[in-house]
């Protein structure tokens, strides 16, 4: 199966487990040297089931460098598409949060509502701007008689004067989705460069591991796993 990559006989979890488990050259050389000497020996005793299933492991061709390759290939396209969805999901947001409509006219409307409340303070109440760490507490303001928050009234006055299609199925989030944002928020570009690293390093160790088993298998051993990598 590992040889024909054949994965209806041993599937990837598997093979991922039995690469996991396999023998080390200290382990085989051992177990080696224990079925040699059993053979030669009458009434030596045999190989116990563990050690018997390594040493059959051993005997595939270059099972070690087969099944890294075959790993590494059956995972490369999903870690690429991962790393790519969410550079894509970044994109989204930052072109939303900079151009779109809906993200300005709310943030216009907290800038105008701040202004009018802050209207008595020269400075403050002619503000051309605001910090965006001021979001949050909008909820924190309070009208006079604590009915409601300035935010509710914000969202309240979009409603009526800026969606047509307010209170109807097809009205649509003016903002970016809150799951995105927070899918965002978590993202940092040292685990992108980490990743991006470890799956070249990853690619280089298939290229070398290939090329051994190119180099020490046999002919009618070599396919169809060479097609498999050179398409690859």
């Amino acid at each position: 199966a590992v040889v024909n990559l054949d994965n209806s006989v041993v599937d990837l979890e598997t093979l991922q487990a039995l690469y996991e488990n396999r023998a080390q050259s200290d382990e085989l050389e051992k177990i080696e040297k224990h079925s040699k000497a059993s053979k030669e020996k009458e009434n030596a005793k045999s190989l116990d089931k563990p050690e018997q299933f390594l040493y059959e492991l051993s005997l595939i061709p270059n099972f070690s460098e087969r099944v890294f390759c075959i790993l590494f290939q059956s995972t490369f396209s999903e870690s690429i598409c991962s790393i790519r969805r969410k550079l894509e999901l970044l994109q989204k947001l930052c072109e939303t949060l900079k151009n779109g409509s809906g993200v300005m006219q709310v943030l216009g409307l907290v800038l105008a509502f701040g202004n009018y409340m802050n209207g008595g303070n020269r400075t403050r109440g002619q503000a051309d701007g605001f910090g965006l760490d001021i979001l949050p507490k909008l909820k924190d303001v309070k009208s006079s008689d604590n009915s409601r928050s300035l935010l509710s009234y914000i969202v309240s006055y979009y409603l009526r004067n800026f969606d047509e299609d307010a209170g109807k199925e097809q009205c649509i989030f003016p903002l970016p989705d809150p799951q995105d944002l927070f899918q965002a928020s978590q993202m940092k570009f040292e685990d992108f460069q980490k990743d991006l690293r470890k799956m070249k390093k990853d690619l280089r160790a298939c290229e070398t591991e290939a090329a051994k088993v190119y180099q020490l298998s046999l002919e009618e051993h070599l396919q169809p796993f060479k097609d498999s990598m050179e398409q690859f």
